[in-house]
């Protein structure tokens, strides 16, 4: 992300802390590297409808 924004890595470190402080996004691998975050709002409303009935 920092490259991709061409932000420093504590930038992006801190912002995506912020996010994840006020429950916006979670980190979704367990890693201490190259982590993954997920925004679980928007996976919501992808899965809307997409449950088996």
């Amino acid at each position: 992300m920092a490259n991709t924004l061409e932000l420093s890595y504590p930038a992006v470190s801190k912002s995506i802390g912020a996010l994840e402080d006020i429950g916006i996004v979670r980190e979704i691998t367990g890693r201490q590297r190259n982590r993954i975050y997920a925004y679980q709002a928007f996976l919501d409303i992808l899965n809307e409808g997409a449950e088996s009935v």
